[in-house]
């Protein structure tokens, strides 16, 4: 019985500390869907679901983060207006146009199907190589909110130039991680 406490404390160690949110999902799976496991011909389509699913909850988090940059980025802009600085308002505001975009384009992107007949089959391996790429994907997006929680400084105005290219330059990098994953995503559908 000790044995199987040790077991629980690792597994629960590995989980805590890693972000991969496929083993939760594949914790979380009620009576039916380990039914589907068993039977022959759902158990293929139970797993890609499962990462699918997975899949979701990244992309929605990773939504959230652009979301509250670009909350961030209208604090600072407020604020520039409330201290009457107006030299960098266009800046500010090309760059929550930017995120609000990328917000979007990462909630509402499209996902595989795995249903019976489906007209495109991607299989469990190639979809875990793809959920591998969310690791750059992620990094960028809590960098770029991280660059975004600033504090305006009105006394030295000019100093904002600074941090806005450092955050356009973050954008640019969550950009390019987006983009390379959904590159791999439109490989995996052409093969």
């Amino acid at each position: 019985m000790s044995t199987d406490t040790s077991a629980d404390t690792t597994a629960n160690t590995s989980t805590d500390t890693n972000p991969d949110v496929r083993a939760q999902i594949e914790a979380n799976r009620g009576i039916s869907k380990k039914l589907e496991l068993l039977i022959p011909g759902l158990h293929g389509y139970r797993k890609l679901e499962d990462v699918r699913a997975a899949d979701s909850i990244v992309r929605n988090q990773v939504a959230d983060k652009l979301d509250q940059s670009k909350s961030n980025l209208e604090d600072l802009r407020t604020q520039m207006v409330s201290n009457n600085d107006f030299n960098n308002l266009t800046n500010v505001g090309s760059l929550i146009a930017q995120v609000q975009q990328m917000s979007g384009q990462v909630r509402h992107a499209q996902q595989g199907y795995s249903g019976f007949a489906a007209n495109i089959q991607i299989n469990q391996d190639k979809l875990n190589k793809l959920y591998e790429y969310d690791y750059d994907f992620v990094a960028s997006a809590v960098s770029l909110q991280g660059k975004t929680s600033i504090a305006y400084d009105p006394l030295a105005p000019s100093s904002v130039q600074t941090t806005l290219n450092d955050i356009a330059n973050a954008l640019r990098a969550f950009k390019q991680s987006w983009s390379v994953r959904m590159e791999a995503i439109e490989n995996v559908l052409l093969k």
